[in-house]
Order: structure tokens, then C-alpha cells, then sequence
């Protein structure tokens, strides 16, 4: 039973880790971490909303986020400001929204705690079928439209020139980062849920130039460093969440030092 169980976490620590890791390449070229922090502040509003109105918390925090990732890009073109400005006047929005629904919880703030640590432990097979499929999206996505990404995260304004419609493949990618943080939240929580967005394609950028290999060395660290990190929190009996973050943390340290593309281009 141990070993079911023990299994069952690493496996769905790899797959969040792979989808996390290949979803930061974007979040790290396009320089929107924060993007990443407003939308997953709005799912958890969304999350909250849902056990106050006593609709399914997956789903309000789904909408919540979706909308919230929409509405960064165009009014971010329409203000013509830095993407982090309209991304902060959107995140304080959303957080007011999270703290008015725990205000009227009362009593249920336990549900809250899902939100910001997650339960990887107890992931259930709908869950596992919701990470899979964001993962098949986002491969999905990169196949069709690598050519257009390519140019657009290089210079969005020569991706115009060449006729792409760089609008509509910025929107989509906020589209996808309120997917996948609304699938993973409550499974892994922000805090691992950040890390595992930012650090392991920050680790893939000190060893390769080449987009492809972004790609797949992200996803791979991402899926290494859960899968690592979860194994080393049940051997020493260690939270989580905590014991993958650190973990990831600390690979990144190493390969900063040691980084290839540090030592021959300084």
C-alpha cells in the first residue's frame, strides 16, 4: 500500500513538474513572472468564491483565472504600460476578491490552506486526468505553432513584420497560464507551484541557447526536481511542497556556478 501510494505521488509530481517546467520557458523569455503570481492569486479567489457560493472550486477558480488572463494582454496594449503594471492593478483586485470570501467563510478557512500548500499526497485520478490534459495543450500548442513562438519571443515586433498575429498568440499564452495554474493549485499550491513555473527554465537557460532544447531541458528539470524533491520529503519525512522547492532552488545554484554558456560567454 506504501508503494502504491509512494508511486502514485512521484508520478504525479513528474507530470506537474514537466507541464510547470515547459509552461516557464514562455513565462522566462517573455520576462512576466508576475503574470504567473496575479493569475494564480485570481484561481484561489475563484477557489474561495466557489466554497462561499457552494459551486465546484475548480471550476469558479477556472473562469476566474481565465478571465483574469485575458484581460492582462489587451489592456496592457490599450494602456501602453509595462505588462507588470496592469498585472498588479489586476492581482490587487483579485486578492481583495480572496480576502472578502474568506472574511465570509467563517469557519472554513481550513479550504483556503489547499490553495497556498497544496495536497500532492492525495491527488485523486480526476486530477491526474486534468494534469495530463493540460500537458497534451501545451505540447499541442508548441508543435502547431513553434514557427510563430519562435519569432514572437525573440521580438514581438518583428514577429508583426513578418505578418503574425502576435496578439493572438500572446493572449494564448495567458490563456494557458490560467490553465495550468488552475489545474495544479490545489494539488501542489503556490509555493510549489512557482517554483516549479520559474526555476527549472532559469536552469535550462545557463546550458543552452537553442529553443527546442529550452523547451525539453525545462520540462525535464521541472519533472526531475519534483520527482527528486517529493523522494527526499518522504525519506526524511519533510513536508513537501517545502523539501521540492528548496531542492529546485539549489539546482539552480549549482548550475549557475557551473554554467556552460557562463563560462565561454561570460
Amino acid at each position: 500500500m506504501i508503494d502504491i501510494f509512494f508511486y502514485k505521488t512521484v508520478l504525479t509530481a513528474f507530470f506537474v513538474g514537466l507541464e510547470c517546467g515547459i509552461l516557464g520557458v514562455f513565462i522566462f523569455l517573455l520576462n512576466i513572472p508576475f503574470v504567473g503570481v496575479a493569475i494564480a492569486h485570481s484561481a484561489m479567489a475563484g477557489g474561495i468564491w466557489g466554497v462561499v457560493l457552494n459551486i465546484p472550486s475548480k471550476i469558479s477558480a477556472f473562469l476566474l483565472s481565465v478571465v483574469s488572463a485575458l484581460f492582462i494582454g489587451p489592456l496592457t496594449d490599450k494602456s501602453k504600460s509595462d505588462p507588470n503594471i496592469t498585472v498588479s492593478i489586476i492581482f490587487s483586485a483579485v486578492m481583495g476578491l480572496a480576502f472578502l470570501g474568506v472574511g465570509l467563510l467563517k469557519g472554513k478557512n481550513e479550504l483556503v490552506l489547499n490553495f497556498l500548500w497544496g495536497n500532492i499526497l492525495l491527488v485523486d485520478f480526476f486530477d491526474f486526468i486534468l494534469i495530463l490534459c493540460g500537458l497534451i495543450l501545451e505540447i499541442l500548442i508548441i508543435m502547431f505553432f513553434y514557427k510563430q513562438y519562435l519569432a514572437i519571443l525573440f521580438s514581438r515586433e518583428i514577429a508583426t513584420s513578418l505578418g503574425i498575429n502576435d496578439k493572438f498568440f500572446y493572449y494564448l499564452i495567458f490563456f494557458l497560464i490560467g490553465i495550468i495554474i488552475t489545474v495544479n493549485l490545489d494539488i501542489i499550491g503556490g509555493l510549489m507551484l512557482f517554483s516549479l513555473i520559474i526555476t527549472p527554465a532559469a536552469i535550462a537557460y545557463q546550458i543552452t541557447f537553442d529553443l527546442k532544447k529550452f523547451f525539453l531541458y525545462s520540462g525535464f528539470f521541472g519533472g526531475i526536481c519534483a520527482v527528486l524533491g517529493v523522494a527526499l520529503s518522504f525519506m526524511f519525512n519533510l513536508p513537501a511542497s517545502a523539501t521540492v522547492v528548496l531542492f529546485t532552488t539549489f539546482l539552480y545554484i549549482i548550475f549557475l556556478i557551473f554554467s556552460p554558456k557562463r563560462k565561454k560567454y561570460g
